[in-house]
């Protein structure tokens, strides 16, 4: 008797525990009851591997009242039947479930076990089989073990996607078929690009292929708040918009105007910010659907935000809503030792991250550069809507920019096996651009604005092209563009060195015809992050793309499409005009801008903030003719 009694409540405690967890897998029951759903199975037994993974997708994305968990569940299944293809839809399909289930504090493994045994559960306690087939009732008749009748019907998906003992999808996929081609032609085997996978910046550590992918953290489109005061035009033409920047006056002293190439530029990177918004706190996510976000690119999209209401994208309520939610969520987020911004945050939480992607309470150091920028775009908030004056006041007070800025140089912090690392900015280019960002706020980085210490010269294509002669500098052209958008044009000597940065780039082109428009950024393919350089390796070497993932240059040297626009609203030339004309068509609907174009490979399909909210900044400068002063929203209905 004593040990039935203990058998008992044993049982009674695992069937407890069960039902406990199943209440993690809400919307599962409405999941396995949908018709579509039932139709996505049946591809998948039958073969149709493709289609059955776009239509889970679909279910993953857009269907209500599926809790993360579940979620991520069909996600898993998307990646598996794409995988099942060798189709490299299986990358973006498993990122988003790992997101789905970071958002519910468990990993993959844990909810594959977790529903295993629920299933299992559902075996053992069903008079009859636990599974008869997808969309049919399991017909549970014994009365022991109380599950949803929707566990039956999920146990055969699980068995015939063979989940139970499912880890990731397998390297080297590379197969990436249109919608189109994959429901009219379903046999086609021809190869395509790679797709681009998980959120890897290229900074914070190398994505391995041959681990995990990193838990993210990002919110279903379903729930993103998408409100705005102009829509993005349907049948917006990037060849229309070139036309018009092609009949505009060649004349490189030509005053620049916001025509309808920056209006519906503008409106389109917008669209990203829309997109890709956490209500939750105000940020948004770095790369397109992965809510993880660097302090440099908070630091952009309160620029890009600045740009949407200048250029009327957004009302004076909604900046007011948006900006006043971010802020809040400045002031109050944790800071590597209650010093300053971490590296990494959550966009939908503004958690700290750590450089395996997960959550951390300690942080993993600053970035010099990142800091500086969002600082800078702090005070320019500051000046142009004094509403939020001291709000901004706050947030840099409870900074400690000690180490910061010491004896005149600027300083990037590490953590590497628990002991601080600091490294020095300085020299021609972020080291440059951060002390001028910096001066706003008092904080004098003399030593590391000085470049002229470090300055080298290489005579390039008849250009005598200025560099910074440190050993891992790269020339590229983001600081320096920058630099003239925000600082604004004084035809000093800075201003000159900048000139022939450009002038270098329209030479290549000149020379070989092949679009020249260098930038550092993110990839849509290994290694995932590079730098476009025009002159590398101490001077060394020229025209070369360095990736801090790979110990020699890649073949991947690639044109940026933010710089195209940045360029264009500095100089207005002939040329600017044309890789405007090349590279704006580089975009998607509702999405964004494409990062750019590859020398050989094809368009560099990564869809970035960093990308949209550079354009957005360009048009704003554009508009303002030279320099960035909004109107303060007290002065405009």
């Amino acid at each position: 008797m004593k040990s039935f009694r203990i058998l008992t409540i044993t049982f009674a405690i695992c069937l407890m525990s069960a039902i406990s967890a199943m209440a993690a897998f809400d919307g599962l029951g409405q999941l396995v009851s949908s018709p579509t759903f039932a139709e996505a199975v049946a591809l998948y037994k039958n073969g149709k591997f493709e289609p059955s993974a776009m239509i889970l997708q679909d279910l993953a994305e857009n269907m209500r009242g599926l809790s993360p968990e579940v979620s991520g569940i069909v996600f898993v299944m998307a990646s598996r039947a794409a995988e099942n293809s060798g189709n490299a839809r299986a990358y973006e399909s498993w990122g988003m479930a790992t997101a789905r289930f970071a958002r519910a504090g468990m990993s993959w493994n844990e909810v594959r076990k977790n529903l295993d045994q629920q299933l299992e559960m559902a075996r053992l306690g069903a008079a009859g089989p636990a599974a008869v087939g997808a969309g049919q009732s399991p017909g549970f008749a014994g009365p022991a073990v109380s599950l949803p009748p929707e566990a039956g019907r999920m146990a055969t998906a699980w068995e015939l996607f063979g989940l139970k003992n499912y880890i990731r999808p397998s390297t080297g996929l590379r197969r990436e078929k249109t919608a189109d081609q994959i429901w009219n032609n379903m046999g086609d085997a021809g190869q395509g690009p790679v797709t681009v996978i998980p959120y890897s910046e290229g900074v914070w550590g190398q994505a391995s292929t041959n681990s995990p992918q990193p838990n993210l953290n990002i919110s279903g489109r379903t729930n993103l708040p998408i409100v705005k005061k102009t829509a993005v035009p349907r049948n917006h033409s990037s060849a229309a918009a070139a036309a018009t920047i092609a009949a505009a006056n060649d004349s490189t002293n030509s005053k620049p105007e916001l025509n309808e190439t920056y209006r519906d530029a503008a409106r389109l990177a917008w669209s990203y910010f829309q997109r890709n918004y956490q209500s939750s706190t105000g940020l948004y996510n770095g790369l397109d659907l992965y809510s993880v976000t660097t302090v440099w690119e908070i630091g952009s999209s309160l620029a890009a935000l600045n740009a949407a209401y200048e250029l009327e994208l957004i009302s004076g309520d909604e900046f007011k809503q948006r900006a006043g939610l971010m802020l809040q969520t400045l002031s109050s987020m944790d800071l590597y030792n209650d010093e300053l911004p971490n590296k990494l945050y959550f966009a939908e939480s503004a958690r700290m991250i750590g450089e395996d992607q997960k959550p951390t309470s300690s942080g993993i150091g600053w970035v010099g550069p990142d800091v500086a920028r969002l600082l800078l775009w702090l005070k320019k908030t500051a000046i142009l809507h004094p509403e939020f004056k001291p709000a901004i006041e706050n947030i840099f007070n409870r900074m400690r920019t000690e180490r910061l800025v010491t004896n005149g140089l600027i300083y990037s912090m590490n953590v590497y096996a628990g002991k601080e690392i600091t490294t020095v900015v300085n020299g021609f280019g972020h080291g440059s651009y951060a002390a001028e960002s910096l001066k706003v706020w008092g904080l004098n980085a003399w030593s590391s604005s000085d470049y002229r210490k470090t300055l080298g010269y290489k005579n390039m294509l008849g250009v005598k092209v200025p560099y910074d002669k440190s050993v891992k500098s790269l020339l590229s052209s983001k600081p320096f563009v920058l630099t003239l958008m925000e600082f604004g044009k004084t035809g000093n000597e800075q201003d000159k060195l900048i000139r022939r940065i450009y002038e270098v780039q329209k030479a290549r082109y000149n020379k070989t015809k092949t679009i020249t428009c260098v930038s550092d950024g993110r990839l849509d393919r290994a290694p995932w992050f590079a730098t476009s350089a025009i002159i590398a390796k101490n001077g060394k070497k020229t025209w070369q793309c360095i990736s801090p993932y790979s110990d020699k240059p890649i073949n991947l040297f690639w044109s940026s499409t933010a710089m195209a626009f940045g360029w264009d609203a500095l100089y207005n030339t002939a040329y600017t005009r044309m890789l405007i004309e090349n590279l704006s068509p580089l975009s998607e609907q509702g999405k964004g801008f494409y990062s750019g174009k590859y020398d050989t490979a094809g368009a560099n399909k990564a869809i970035t903030l960093e990308t949209n909210a550079l354009i957005l900044e360009a048009a704003m400068y554009r508009k303002m003719s030279g320099t960035i002063t909004p109107t303060p929203i007290k002065n405009r209905k």
